[in-house]
């Protein structure tokens, strides 16, 4: 299993990452994707992916954090990039539920990191709540900078949207919140190809059934995998496998 979308740095993790990542091949876990939200988080997600061979890591600013971006940010962003194990610009985009950023801000900063990405030759890994409107105009502005692959974590759109979004090549990983009884998220998934999936945690956060309302940890990606193969029609075996082919398409510089 894979799980693309973790937050190992937060403080509800940090102290049990060893014994995470020990208990991985326990689990069924490949590897994990490491996702940046500020300039910690960062500095934290590209530390423990250079200490752990199976724990990559992306570099970005969450918009919740967009006002906080200046020049050197960006600079460390180009520098930690250099690294085999640094491989999406993310998590990026827009968020108009908290707006702990103005709503500006957010989107002058999404847009720079567009650009960013391309210059790494990165995918990107977006956030977006409550937004998806002026989320596709940005990317709209910005599609010659959109080179490298779109990733749109946890997805909680319309079906429709995603059918428009997967005919431009996007990807979208689902979490635990398609487990919840009332998620109503199968016709949601069904509108996205099989080879543009992807399964994610988004732990501590987001924790599927049946340990919602729990720490989220990265070994329960196994209940979203088997909630995909479910919606989908096919064994647990062919989603894992499925997964990793998609993960690998899009995230180039992981072998």
């Amino acid at each position: 299993m894979i799980d693309t979308h973790v937050h190992l740095e937060d403080d509800r993790l940090i102290d049990d990452v060893q014994q995470i990542v020990a208990d991985f091949d326990k689990d069924g876990l490949q590897f994990v994707i490491n996702n940046s939200c500020n300039l910690q988080s960062m500095i934290k997600a590209y530390e423990l992916a250079q200490k752990y061979p199976n724990v990559y890591c992306t570099v970005g600013m969450h918009p919740h954090d967009a006002k906080e971006f200046d020049s050197k940010f960006e600079a460390l962003m180009m520098e930690y990039a250099k690294s085999s194990k640094v491989v999406a610009v993310g998590e990026i985009g827009l968020d108009y539920y908290y707006d702990l950023s103005d709503r500006a801000t957010q989107r002058d900063v999404f847009a720079q990191q567009i650009e960013i990405a391309d210059k790494l030759h990165l995918p990107i890994t977006l956030h977006i709540r409550d937004a998806y409107g002026d989320a596709l105009d940005v990317l709209t502005a910005q599609k010659n900078y959109l080179n490298n692959g779109v990733l749109w974590h946890c997805y909680s759109g319309s079906a429709e949207f995603a059918r428009q979004m997967a005919k431009k090549g996007h990807y979208f990983a689902f979490g635990g919140a398609i487990t919840f009884k009332n998620a109503n998220k199968d016709e949601v998934i069904r509108s996205v190809p099989l080879e543009q999936v992807l399964s994610e945690t988004d732990c501590p956060y987001m924790t599927p059934v049946p340990f919602r309302g729990k720490t989220n940890y990265p070994k329960y990606v196994r209940y979203v995998v088997e909630k995909l193969a479910a919606v989908y029609g096919i064994s647990f075996e062919q989603m894992e496998k499925a997964i990793e082919q998609n993960c690998k398409r899009i995230f180039t510089k992981i072998q």
